[in-house]
């Protein structure tokens, strides 16, 4: 008898917009299994469409770990290179473990910031010039 595959624990959806690729992810809880999975979802995204810029939009109620939001953070960019990641989370009580992640991955080379606003996530996006 075959397993089924478990269904996944977030739902995304990817927009491509005139400048960058939107993506949307939903869901109740995040772990970093969750996390990374999505990560990785979007970056074979970005690489299929050519993209050089993201914005990603999260709206997930459970938050991860500061040790898991480390080892995401510290992953990140050997997925993302060469592209811009404006990230906005719509929880904005989550904003502490984001900054933390924003510092992580920049120091390890990522272009990218973490944003409550859609507009000012939106904007800075845009300013940022292709790889």
């Amino acid at each position: 008898m075959e397993e089924e595959a478990a269904p996944k624990p977030y739902m995304i959806h990817f927009e491509q917009r005139p400048e960058y690729l939107y993506a949307y992810i939903e869901g109740e809880r995040d772990s970093y299994e969750i996390s990374i999975a999505f990560w990785r979802e979007i970056a074979r995204e970005c690489k299929a469409r050519g993209t050089t810029r993201v914005l990603i939009d999260e709206n997930i109620v459970q938050n991860v770990s500061v040790a898991e939001i480390y080892q995401v953070a510290s992953e990140i960019p050997a997925m993302f290179s060469g592209i811009a990641i404006a990230f906005r989370d719509r929880h904005a009580e989550q904003a502490d473990v984001n900054e933390f992640g924003e510092l992580v991955a920049q120091n390890r080379g990522v272009i990218g910031r973490f944003f409550v606003d859609l507009d000012a996530a939106e904007k800075w996006l845009l300013a940022q010039r292709a790889a």
